[in-house]
């Protein structure tokens, strides 16, 4: 999870224009999406592995589904940033910023990856 978030975030928060201004977006996307994609990979087979071994006792969990909808939400998210976004990502080296559209689906991933952690930090409680 800490891949996962970490690759997602920097990459998040270099389109924000908050970290990272210094490195070009296509090549810091080129470094860091790769793992952020093999991280989710894993992280939905350990998960999956997790969840066969109470499944039971999750099925019924309100943060548990919470948490599987936010993960379903930010891997679409990511899909269509990545399909309909990241082809003009060479051209946005260029610019001093990011595009607003950039930005906000920076924020929305942010929030989205924030919320599935503390959604997944509930479920012991619920």
């Amino acid at each position: 999870m800490a891949a996962l978030v970490a690759s997602v975030g920097a990459f998040d928060l270099r389109l924000l224009g908050l970290a990272f201004r210094r490195t070009r977006l296509s090549d810091f996307s080129h470094r860091l999406l790769p793992w952020a994609w093999a991280a989710f990979a894993v992280q939905v087979i350990t998960g999956l592995l997790l969840f066969s071994s109470e499944a039971v006792k999750l099925y019924d969990n309100p943060a548990f589904r919470l948490k599987l909808l936010l993960i379903a939400l930010a891997g679409v998210q990511a899909l269509l940033f990545q399909f309909l976004s990241f082809r003009n990502l060479s051209v946005w080296d260029e610019r001093d910023n990011s595009p607003l559209g950039a930005k906000l689906a920076a924020g929305l991933s942010l929030l989205l990856w924030l919320a599935v952690v503390t959604a997944g930090r509930f479920i012991g409680f619920t």
